[in-house]
């Protein structure tokens, strides 16, 4: 226990000399605080673990693989266990205790008790995530906070490559503030991966390294430095596993797919650019929103639209959106526009693209006069879950991963879903949930909100049915492109790629996604999706 006048002593030392980064890195904190910089110190740190949430919201438990990345698997940490993680924070004499260093909470958590402000657009972060949280720390004037948190040791082997990944959500403080990730072999060779000092909501970071001479193992340490009255860092889903190969191939499917082009005259644009590229797609789906209102005279104007601009592979797919159900003509009749137009028996469907799956989802019912344009929109009636569910587990012993479509989207997957106008589409998610719970064989895609492909969450996973999930794509939209404002809006940004949608590309080995910026016809950016096998 500390001296009233240690205490004091050390206070004025403070005041004169914060804490800063540099400090801390070094293993010192200069004058008197250098004997016990690490006093602050704890293994498998809980924080204020005991009440902070219950881990998987579905109450599946974790059930996440953790294999020997030397031997060819995966490294996976999600925080609802972090066993064997070490935590060392500066000596700090102010602030709320339960904020000092990282802890672990759900996001549902942190946010009831400090508020939002940006902290929930974290989309990526499920169950437990490790926080850095300064605003709320209430530090006394003169004091900074360091705190890292290190992983425990990972078996690498010498000479081979690896990808460290992790999701992460930071928002920038002061100019001293900021966070990083350093690697550290068990040869004594160190090397930062990454340093944060600018605004960076809820992004998947991937740094490739190769494990130099002498080491057989390393940890991963997360440094959030010089923390004073500032803002939060978020991790969670920390991995270490084998990159991809750089150069894929040729591609043995390409798909384009575009949505919520609400009778917009930009439609015709897209469709020639798509066109005339050099790799030529061998399908396009449309999914959602193609007309503005369920109207005839809409399906009419979308039809000429077609017929003057016809997508190069000849097949063209749609899903319904919530567009196409609004109006006063009753919901009956919407869904019979779209089958008419479709030729299809029912609102679902599969189709084989150059051998990879493509299955579709759509609603079967929604009464705008009643529910006046307000969500849930989509209801899936026995039938078509059933023919969900069968298509998935053939494909799954075929070996095959399917693009599974869906105009209105997941809560908590892509950008915006953290709003709870985007938390409710699906009347009966349980039901879906049970449908997807433990399938590995699906990128999902999704659209409606018509967020920015520049946004740090343009692709999630979604967890909602079990922990691991699978990926989640948000396609972008023809009409424009927002970003997220406050609790639950969004604001259309006039600098941001307006009018945008993907091209998708199957390899032997990886699902590749590029996002596009059609009214510059150029690519914005692009993920890889390791097949699984």
């Amino acid at each position: 226990m500390r001296t009233t006048i240690l205490a004091i002593v050390l206070a004025v030392s403070l005041a004169a000399t914060p804490v800063s980064a540099q400090n801390l890195s070094s293993g010192r904190i200069d004058g008197l605080l250098s004997s016990i910089s690490w006093e602050n110190t704890s293994s498998s740190p809980s924080g204020s673990s005991d009440g902070s949430g219950t881990g998987a919201e579905d109450g599946t438990g974790t059930d996440r693989p953790i294999e020997d990345p030397a031997k060819g698997g995966t490294w996976i940490e999600d925080f609802d266990n972090h066993d064997g993680w070490t935590l060392h924070t500066n000596v700090l004499y102010s602030g709320e205790k339960r904020w000092e260093g990282w802890n672990f909470f759900t996001i549902r958590d942190w946010t009831w008790a400090v508020g939002t402000e940006k902290r929930h657009y974290f989309t990526r972060g499920s169950g437990k995530v490790a926080i850095a949280e300064s605003k709320h720390h209430r530090l006394a004037a003169g004091e900074k906070m360091t705190t890292e948190l290190t992983s425990p040791s990972i078996p690498v082997t010498a000479g081979t490559a690896y990808q460290l990944e992790f999701d992460s959500h930071y928002r920038q403080g002061s100019e001293d503030n900021s966070g990083s990730v350093t690697l550290t072999f068990d040869n004594g060779v160190s090397k930062k991966m990454h340093e944060f000092t600018a605004d960076a909501f809820s992004t998947h970071e991937q740094y490739e390294f190769t494990v130099p001479v002498g080491a057989s193992s390393v940890t991963a340490t997360f440094t959030y430095a010089d923390a004073q009255d500032d803002w939060f860092w978020a991790i969670d889903n920390v991995t270490v596993t084998t990159p991809l190969p750089a150069e894929p191939g040729a591609p043995k499917t390409i798909v384009d797919v575009i949505s919520d082009t609400h009778n917009e005259e930009k439609y015709g644009s897209v469709i020639d650019f798509l066109n005339n590229r050099p790799d030529k797609a061998g399908a396009m789906v449309v999914n959602g929103d193609y007309v503005d209102m369920g109207y005839q005279e809409n399906y009419d104007a979308f039809a000429a639209d077609r017929k003057e601009h016809p997508h190069v592979s000849g097949r063209e797919y749609f899903t319904i959106g919530n567009h196409e159900m609004l109006g006063t003509d009753g919901s009956d009749t919407y869904i019979r526009r779209y089958l008419d137009m479709t030729g299809q028996d029912h609102v679902w469907r599969e189709e084989i693209v150059d051998g990879q799956p493509l299955l579709m989802i759509s609603t079967e019912f929604y009464d705008d006069v009643a529910r006046e344009g307000k969500e849930p929109y989509v209801v899936l009636s026995d039938a078509q879950l059933a023919w969900l569910e069968q298509r998935l587990d053939y494909w799954e012993k075929q070996g095959k991963t399917v693009f599974l479509f869906s105009h209105l989207v997941l809560p908590e997957t892509v950008t915006s879903t953290h709003s709870p106008w985007y938390g409710n589409d699906f009347a009966e998610l349980d039901k879906l949930n049970n449908v997807l719970r433990g399938h590995r064989n699906i990128v999902m895609f999704t659209s409606h909100t018509h967020a920015s492909l520049t946004a740090g969450d343009w692709w999630g996973k979604y967890r909602g049915a079990d922990t691991l999930g699978f990926p989640v794509v948000n396609t972008g939209a023809v009409k424009n492109a927002n970003l997220p404002d406050e609790d639950y809006d969004e604001e259309v940004d006039p600098s941001l790629p307006q009018t945008t949608g993907l091209r998708v590309k199957t390899f032997d080995d990886r699902i590749r996604v590029e996002a596009w910026d059609f009214e510059k016809q150029e690519l914005i950016r692009f993920h890889d999706f390791p097949l699984q096998r």
